[in-house]
């Protein structure tokens, strides 16, 4: 490499150039494939139905409880807000199945009160509508939010799928 008259090297960029910036920005700007939602939302609806029935399993649960961690994140980011009441009320209701199912060794399946088979029924609809209505980028950030959530809190990621990207 030649050299500057001063003797030293020419610069060098660290970081390779953006091609299409634009390209970037409309990406990330675009809605979810409607059937990556689709597929991320049958997994849920899988879960709540073995949940609803009483053979559920601890990954069907926790698959529920990740989406719980992820409509949070939603509800902290701002994209669709006022909905803290019905996330409360569903959360509880998760965190009681959880406490009857492991109160034996291991998982045993439950029953449901009610009180929770609505409340989980009522975030599973609201989880659907609220990731609708996400672009890629904010999806992007809330699950990456709630990841770091759950990690910081001891808990295990699971990988429903890769949408974007990013792991759902």
């Amino acid at each position: 490499m030649t050299t500057l008259r001063n003797g030293h090297k020419p610069r060098r960029p660290r970081w390779a150039p953006v091609v299409n910036t634009l390209e970037i920005a409309i990406n990330g700007a675009a809605k979810i494939d409607r059937k990556d939602v689709n597929e991320l939302l049958s997994a849920v609806q899988e879960a709540f139905k073995s949940l609803r029935e009483g053979v559920a399993t601890q990954r069907q649960w926790s698959i529920l409880a990740g989406c719980m961690d992820v409509a949070k994140a939603i509800e902290r980011q701002g994209v669709v807000r006022g909905l803290h009441e019905h996330l409360d009320s569903a959360d509880a209701a998760l965190q009681a199945i959880y406490k009857r199912a492991r109160k034996v060794d291991g998982w045993k399946p439950t029953a449901l009160h009610f009180y929770e088979l609505d409340a989980v029924r009522e975030f599973v609809n609201l989880y659907a509508f609220r990731l609708r209505k996400l672009s890629r980028a904010e999806f992007d950030q809330v699950v990456k939010t709630a990841t770091i959530q759950i990690r910081s809190n001891g808990g295990k990621v699971a990988v429903i799928r890769m949408v974007s990207g990013v792991a759902a």
